[in-house]
């Protein structure tokens, strides 16, 4: 078991430092703190997100992520009285 900082995590994941350690604030993924730094254990950590992206994620069947978000449709009627 190799415990690596946040700063090495992230970059070898490619994601944001302040994500990483928002997680660990929030007991997302499991670390060890040793004085004001946090150290990971990359394979626990990757189980973790994955697990979590799984049950906050709904996919369409292409894996896209589907939007919650409803577009408003335009309202043309609106747009003409405008003019």
């Amino acid at each position: 078991m190799e415990l690596v900082t946040c700063d090495e995590y992230a970059k070898s994941r490619g994601l944001a430092l302040d994500t990483i350690r928002r997680y660990c604030r929030e007991g997302i993924i499991p670390y060890l703190r040793i004085g004001k730094v946090y150290r990971l254990d990359p394979p626990l950590v990757d189980e973790a997100l994955t697990q979590v992206m799984r049950e906050n994620m709904e996919y369409r069947s292409n894996g896209i992520k589907r939007s919650r978000k409803r577009r408003k449709k335009f309202d043309f009627e609106a747009a003409l009285k405008a003019l």
